[in-house]
């Protein structure tokens, strides 16, 4: 994926991996996992803007909690979190 020491604070870094599209973010040294495909109309949440831990999808406005996966505007429509871990300083998502 990426190195640790890649991903700035207040960062993101989006991936393919297989056939999802998922996301890094560093919010206050902690690492989240989240896919990255808004439950609206599937545009990517990735480059959206991040207001302490809420991105917002920047196609329709759409918001998420980065920590939880969670919609602030409709509760049915959960992004998919991703334990994080560092593996000799590289990122490491699980997909499972």
């Amino acid at each position: 994926m990426c190195r640790e020491s890649e991903l700035p604070e207040g960062g993101v870094k989006s991936f393919r991996i297989m056939a999802k599209t998922v996301a890094v973010f560093k919010l206050n040294g902690e690492l989240y996992g989240l896919e990255t495909d808004c439950k609206h109309m599937k545009a990517s949440v990735a480059g959206g803007k991040i207001e302490g831990t809420t991105i917002t999808c920047p196609a329709h406005g759409w918001h998420y909690d980065i920590t939880t996966g969670q919609c602030l505007n409709e509760p049915w429509a959960m992004l998919k979190t991703y334990p994080v871990t560092i593996r000799d300083g590289s990122i490491c998502l699980e997909i499972g």
